[in-house]
């Protein structure tokens, strides 16, 4: 008799899933996580609101309320706006949309895992393009490499998670203008750093861009994530995203935050500040750990001691970072997310305690 595995696609039983140690620490830098929290202005206003709500009622099937406020803030129209649960279901709503077997995608890497997992298992054919020696992106390799393949679908992160490192507008708007696919930009640290892109998706229409509620607006426990893209693309994405994905509560804290960025702004001005002194600190080690500059919430950090060891060293004194050296171009790479100012110097003490 034969195995019900046999009945799983073999691109699906190819791949590992994505994965994460349930490890505890007092001090977790290891998620890119707002390390501030939200105001306790704004949980009260959103329980208050959700104690007013029907809770054996589903939520609205479209959430018109909460397309006009991102509309708002970013700028663009409401028709073509989608949320859903964290941008990891905007992800996979795009490439269920576009990608089946012989679609060929386009990845700057290293990059986020999940979209290898996505790709994967819709049976896309992976182009992977090498960022630059310094984990920079390899602009005119990858425009030169989106055209000869004929991609179907690129995705760029940018900032880019676990780099860093940022696309400028004038080269996407390059990318876009001369790529025949859809152009994928998941911007989920935005907020922290690197240009809006906005302006762009009237210029073209094949751009798509991904956002978050889970970084800046220190909403990482409620998965809220939105897609902004032409109203006739946005429209299919649509059809590949489950219904009633973003439940009730969610949609009311990120309608609040939305009502309340004098309160967040402040936050992310802060982790703005310790991303740069913490990038100072980790430079004072003679070269022990070497920072790739950053325009997100995380470091990507070249280390003398070997990824592993130093992971372990650190969570036995209560800190977890990221183990990033499984990854392509990053064998000597850890990431380290920007905590608090108390987390941040207790990170460099432990360092130093390792280095002595």
């Amino acid at each position: 008799m034969n195995s019900p595995l046999d009945k799983i696609k073999s691109n699906v039983r190819a791949i590992s899933a994505y994965t994460l140690a349930p490890l505890e620490a007092q001090i977790k830098i290891n998620q890119n996580e707002n390390p501030f929290g939200m105001p306790r202005e704004i949980k009260e206003e959103v329980m208050r609101r959700a104690m007013k709500h029907d809770w054996a009622r589903y939520p609205d099937f479209v959430p018109t309320s909460l397309l006009e406020k991102i509309a708002g803030y970013t700028g663009w129209r409401a028709d073509g706006v989608m949320a859903g649960n964290g941008s990891n279901e905007m992800i996979q709503s795009v490439v269920n949309s576009i990608v089946e077997k012989g679609v060929r995608v386009v990845l700057s890497e290293p990059t986020f895992s999940v979209y290898r997992q996505v790709i994967n298992v819709a049976g896309g054919e992976i182009i992977s393009v090498p960022l630059n020696e310094d984990l920079t992106f390899n602009f005119p390799r990858l425009a030169s490499k989106i055209v000869t393949a004929k991609a179907d679908l690129t995705i760029i992160c940018s900032p880019n998670n676990p780099t860093g490192c940022v696309i400028s507008a004038r080269d996407l708007a390059t990318i876009a203008r001369n790529s025949d696919g859809i152009i994928v930009v998941d911007q989920a640290y935005l907020e922290i750093g690197g240009e809006d892109f906005i302006p762009l998706l009237s210029e073209h229409k094949n751009l798509v861009i991904l956002r978050t509620f889970s970084k800046a607006m220190a909403m990482g426990g409620l998965r809220v994530g939105y897609c902004l893209a032409a109203p006739e693309l946005i429209r299919e994405f649509n059809k590949a995203k489950m219904p009633y994905s973003l439940n009730f509560f969610s949609m009311t804290a990120a309608e609040v935050a939305l009502e309340n960025l004098n309160l967040l702004r402040p936050l992310v001005e802060k982790m703005q500040r310790e991303r740069e002194r913490l990038f100072a600190e980790l430079q004072k080690f003679d070269g022990l750990f070497i920072p790739i500059p950053s325009a997100a919430n995380f470091f990507c950090v070249k280390t003398a001691i070997p990824p592993k060891e130093l992971f372990e060293a650190l969570h036995a004194r209560g800190i977890l970072i990221r183990d990033i050296s499984k990854a392509p171009m990053l064998s000597e790479y850890v990431r380290i997310s920007v905590g608090t100012p108390e987390e941040n110097d207790r990170l460099i003490a432990a360092l130093r305690e390792i280095t002595i």
